[in-house]
């Protein structure tokens, strides 16, 4: 039987782990050379960086063939984690691409790199990584991963959730899932107890802050279900720090960083940044580390740029790092309170995420629920651990995190309008439908209506500022604010979006409606129709999975 795997796909550093069924428990996967192991807590951890192979090999080659790659992965297409970084010694190759998580949610086919004549685009990066690393575990362990459930952030859309699938499928791997990494950390830091908890689960990473307050319902066996009461998201984490960091430096020797960003140094200077931010955790000053052309082309001629402890909270707070972190939990508390959790009533905040150990987090923390209640000792490994329960049959009753519509036109004035089907904190599965409407076909260029189809969108409504990472065209990570209260609608079935067909087909003079439609929410998180014929009075559709919700 195949057992499970879990990965936490990071955008600075990934981990991967397995179901043990000698332990009955997961337990994170040291894959050897690609692996790093972190100063805190020794986890071995992959960073998620790749160096694509300048040229192929015939195994390569034929490797690359998609109906091949499903059965057999064939040669080596890059290198991955620690020994990427080792080829990017000089911190500018165009073979070298990290950070690729938050393109791959953005704009997926946005090209990160060209090497050899070819393009690479973010979601090609994430396949080879992918590859390489399932293939990396095999080599270590002689074991295929068929079963793998990989932790999304909370805010992500279904299209992130669709790329990591298709990757999956490409890579032969059949049995694919996906759970909110913060309710994964929370089945990583043991959530399946039979006690009656409440906890809050403060995620924290290369890209993104997810919170959530997640409910257990003991006393029972473990695996008892347990309740997602509330989450938040923010696209905030340790590349914004890495950023700020090129900024203060740059800002020493009176430059615009702006100036350093096409440059072949730039994402030198991101991995500098990160390094230094890292020593910090356990010194009071760093220096920023730069070779001495690198450092005379950038400007710093024979200066070695350092930052204290100190300093570096101070530019934190200066970039609200700190107010953006008290006011996420703000909203969280608030929407758990809306469904009867206070914040006297959280037993145990579970915190994960490399950026959680950014100096002062821990305080922020601390201030708002004390710090007996903090618990810290899986920053790295509770999110693959987590993902791994998951797979393993562990279960949670969770609730829809954004409001999913329909496409429709306004009679009169031809207006779009997103009349809202299943909105945004629906517990799945729903007891029936949720929504249900009628509707008349469209008779397109006056011909007669031989099918039905909806269009259905996936609408994300910003809470607050969100300071979220982008990229420049050179394909260099940035920082960019978002408006407050910012709409994002994404439809998910644009090219597919017919439903079933009409027979007798629908004329165009008939303008009663034609069609009831009910949608409900399945266990799978599938968003379900149920159509019926009035003209006919036939079922044309019965609770059958039309798009996959988050």
């Amino acid at each position: 039987m195949a057992r499970w795997w879990g990965l936490d796909l990071g955008t600075t550093n990934s981990s991967l782990a397995v179901w043990s069924d000698a332990r009955s428990e997961a337990e994170m996967v040291d894959l050897g050379d690609v692996s790093r192991q972190m100063l805190l807590t020794e986890s071995p951890v992959v960073p998620s960086a790749v160096y694509i192979n300048p040229k192929d090999d015939f195994w390569t080659s034929l490797g690359r063939i998609p109906s091949i790659e499903r059965r057999w992965l064939l040669g080596r297409q890059a290198y991955i984690g620690r020994e990427a970084g080792d080829r990017n010694y000089e911190g500018r190759q165009p073979n070298y691409v990290e950070s690729f998580k938050p393109l791959l949610a953005a704009a997926p086919t946005k090209v990160m790199t060209r090497v050899g004549g070819r393009a690479y685009t973010a979601r090609e990066i994430t396949r080879i990584f992918m590859r390489e690393l399932v293939l990396q575990a095999r080599r270590i362990g002689r074991e295929k991963i068929n079963a793998l459930t990989m932790a999304v952030p909370v805010d992500s859309f279904e299209t992130y959730r669709a790329e990591l699938s298709a990757a999956a499928a490409r890579l032969g791997i059949r049995g694919f899932q996906t759970v909110d990494e913060p309710v994964a950390a929370a089945l990583g830091y043991g959530l399946n107890t039979e006690r009656e908890l409440t906890m809050l689960v403060f995620d924290f990473g290369g890209s993104t802050l997810d919170v959530a307050v997640v409910r257990t319902t003991g006393p029972g066996k473990a695996g008892t279900p347990a309740e997602v009461v509330a989450k938040q998201g923010l696209s905030l984490g340790g590349n914004n720090v890495d950023v700020w960091l090129v900024e203060h430096f740059a800002r020493q020797i009176n430059l615009n960083a702006n100036l350093w960003r096409g440059t072949e140094w730039y994402q030198a200077l991101l991995d500098s940044a990160q390094a230094l931010k890292e020593d910090l955790f356990h010194r009071e000053e760093a220096s920023l580390s730069i070779g001495g052309r690198m450092g005379k082309e950038l400007g710093f001629r024979d200066q070695q740029p350092t930052l204290s402890r100190d300093g570096l909270i101070e530019a934190l707070r200066e970039h609200g790092l700190y107010a953006d972190i008290e006011r996420t939990i703000e909203t969280l508390l608030t929407e758990a309170a809306s469904r009867g959790i206070e914040p006297r009533d959280i037993d145990e905040v579970l915190i994960t995420g490399g950026s959680s150990l950014l100096p002062d987090v821990h305080r922020v923390l601390a201030d708002i629920f004390g710090r007996p209640r903090l618990r810290d000792w899986l920053p790295f490994e509770a999110v693959a651990n987590g993902a791994c329960v998951f797979a393993a049959g562990h279960r949670v009753q969770d609730f829809i995190r954004h409001d999913y519509a329909l496409l429709t036109f306004d009679r009169d004035s031809r207006d779009v309008e997103y009349p809202v089907i299943i909105p945004r904190g629906t517990q799945y599965p729903t007891d029936g439908p949720v929504w249900e409407g009628y509707f008349t076909p469209t008779c397109a260029r006056g011909e007669p209506a031989t099918e039905f189809e909806l269009k259905i969108c996936e609408i994300s409504r910003a809470t607050g500022p969100q300071k979220a990472i982008g990229y420049d065209e050179n394909s260099r990570l940035r920082v960019l604010d978002r408006a407050k209260d910012e709409v994002v609608v994404i439809c998910l079935n644009e090219g597919d979006a017919t439903l079933g067909f009409l027979r007798p087909p629908h004329p165009p003079h008939r303008t009663e409606a034609r069609l009831r439609i009910g949608f409900a929410v399945n266990n799978d998180r599938y968003l379900t129709a149920t159509v019926s014929d009035l003209l006919t009075n036939t079922r044309l559709m019965e609770n059958q999975p039309v798009v996959k919700l988050r």
